[in-house]
């Protein structure tokens, strides 16, 4: 049916769900319209975020027990200064929902830490799923195409999520066409859906559209964090997604085209989208970030890297 999608079915028979950014920073923020959401329709939601924050130096961050990457953030780590929406965003859950409302948050770190630290959450929040909130749409490149864009900590994200055992795992990216200034090549990107979806790991699409409840939870939820936020670095990736909420279309300035089509969330399986990318076994067993990003470097320098190609429409 066109109205039960199977990313709706996926999440049907889930009690407790963790929603993750899974490129770090503003990333959460995606997660904004699904939360709500769940939370309306009964379901316990909660939040996390690899962060790119100095957790340890923050003030008010409240670190886990025997997981040194690991810290509870609330709004009370909030500082106009100090780069952290996941603080701001924390602050807005708790007076929306009059309620403290954390937002977890993981050090940049390699997989094997930020693993431990999944996995700690699962068990200590009941977890039974978890949906990886990609702003953007790298994160389901498989490796060889012509410009990965920014892809150590989505990588780091999906292949820490893929080692958890007996957990319901999705992908939910939003923000399709907003990173132009990252070369991302858009034709390949439709390719790897088609790709994922003949092998029925693509679960479908929503659209934010503005009036939605959950739509406007986001635009006040990004506006929130912006406007205490604005002596620091905002992200690209949701500007480009509000306005395409609010209809604007068309160029913006440099390498930004909005267009109907990044207010759209692209649902997948998260095992398919791991199990399908050419060198994510390598990563596994990596404990710094840094050693991600070098890795991901040695590899693309041996492997046959596409060219780019474009959509012929």
């Amino acid at each position: 049916m066109l109205t039960s999608q199977p990313f709706n079915q996926a999440l049907a028979n889930a009690k407790s769900i963790l929603l993750a950014g899974a490129g770090g920073g503003y990333d959460v923020l995606g997660a904004i319209p699904l939360y709500c959401e769940l939370r309306a329709a009964g379901k316990q939601a909660h939040l996390a975020s690899l962060s790119f924050t100095a957790l340890r130096e923050l003030a008010g961050a409240r670190p886990v027990a025997e997981l040194p990457h690991l810290y509870e953030i609330t709004g009370a780590a909030a500082s106009a200064s100090v780069y952290c929406p996941e603080a701001w965003l924390a602050r807005w859950l708790s007076e929306r929902f009059e309620a403290p409302t954390p937002v977890w948050c993981f050090e940049k770190t390699g997989v094997v830490p930020l693993a431990s630290c999944y996995a700690a959450l699962v068990e200590q929040l009941g977890i039974d799923t978890i949906v990886l909130v990609d702003g953007g749409v790298d994160l389901i490149l498989r490796g060889d195409e012509s410009s990965l864009g920014t892809p150590a900590e989505d990588l780091c994200s999906l292949a820490a999520v893929s080692l958890l055992p007996r957990i319901t795992s999705l992908v939910a990216c939003v923000g399709f066409g907003a990173e132009m200034r990252d070369d991302i090549p858009h034709a390949q990107v439709l390719e790897r859906i088609a790709d994922l979806s003949s092998k029925q790991h693509f679960l479908g699409t929503a659209a934010l559209i503005r009036g939605m409840v959950s739509a406007e939870a986001y635009e006040n939820a990004l506006a929130y964090v912006f406007s205490n936020q604005q002596q620091v670095k905002r992200s690209h990736v949701h500007t480009v997604v509000s306005k395409a909420v609010c209809g604007v279309f068309g160029y913006q300035g440099p390498d930004t085209w909005i267009s109907p089509l990044s207010a759209i969330y692209w649902f997948f399986s998260l095992p398919g989208v791991a199990r399908a990318h050419l060198f994510l076994d390598h990563l596994l067993e990596t404990r710094s970030m840094f050693e991600v990003t070098s890795m991901i470097e040695g590899i693309r320098k041996t492997m046959r890297v596409r060219e780019a190609t474009v959509v012929p429409l």
